[in-house]
């Protein structure tokens, strides 16, 4: 697990990049947005979303379900100002893990976060104990073969959860509403522009041990990555793998 501080650092350096370059976050956003829109049918809802970022998902939530309060969480503090005209919103900052929860709400709703609390069984149970009775959650998240190119070459890469324990501690304590999986393969140019992209959102393909980025071992990077990760047409790959749930708390 990456050390809070860096994470609050890295992502308070992307704030002006990540929308622009994160694409398969924002697909997974608007995809769990319309699964949700389909089953949850809530009135005025009073809605938490766990990290937040710049808002991605949290747009989409207001437009879609019109909550009397959206609350949002983030890690990172300086996310707040992307909120700071957004009316009937309430800014949280500060380690999900940890912090209180004003609850009871009637949906909690994360995209592309809950790789970051490690404990998937305990969120799940801490979101169920603050939702009303037959509140909803709504969870994207990413899976092992995640940016498995610059794990295999780095030799680092998260412990992402596998669908079928992504799925399984979620169902623990929700009705399966909804699920889904999928590969998304994105092309880029070169190496190079594979680790601008990563920065622009706020990850950065870490050493590993293998030492500093000196010049010489970013040209082998380079080297090795075009000749192992080839894009069809040109250029090179870059895996992530997502996962959806959506579910109704458990009577």
């Amino acid at each position: 697990m990456i050390e809070t501080p860096l994470l609050i650092n890295r992502f308070a350096r992307a704030m002006a990049t990540y929308e622009r370059e994160a694409t398969v976050q924002r697909h997974e956003a608007e995809r769990l947005t319309e699964l949700l829109g389909t089953h949850c049918h809530l009135l005025a809802p009073r809605i938490l979303e766990i990290g937040c970022g710049t808002g991605m998902l949290s747009r989409l939530l207001m437009t879609r379900f019109a909550p009397r309060e959206l609350v949002l969480n983030d890690l990172c503090p300086d996310m707040e100002i992307c909120f700071a005209n957004v009316p009937r919103t309430t800014f949280l900052s500060g380690d999900a893990r940890v912090l209180a929860w004003p609850g009871p709400f009637d949906l909690i709703a994360s995209a592309s976060a809950v790789q970051w609390l490690g404990d998937l069984a305990t969120f799940a149970h801490r979101c169920a104990a603050v939702l009303n009775p037959g509140g909803f959650i709504a969870i994207s998240g990413f899976g092992p073969q995640t940016l498995r190119e610059t794990a295999e070459l780095t030799g680092s890469a998260l412990a992402y959860p596998t669908r079928e324990h992504f799925e399984q501690t979620f169902a623990e304590a929700f009705e399966p509403l909804a699920t889904e999986h999928r590969l998304h393969t994105l092309p880029f140019p070169d190496a190079y522009a594979v680790l601008r992209h990563l920065k622009a959102t706020g990850v950065t393909a870490t050493g590993g041990g293998q030492g500093p980025w000196t010049r010489g071992r970013m040209e082998a990077f380079a080297a090795a990555y075009a000749q192992r990760f080839p894009a069809e047409g040109g250029g090179v790959r870059l895996t992530y793998e997502t996962c959806l749930f959506v579910g109704r708390k458990r009577a």
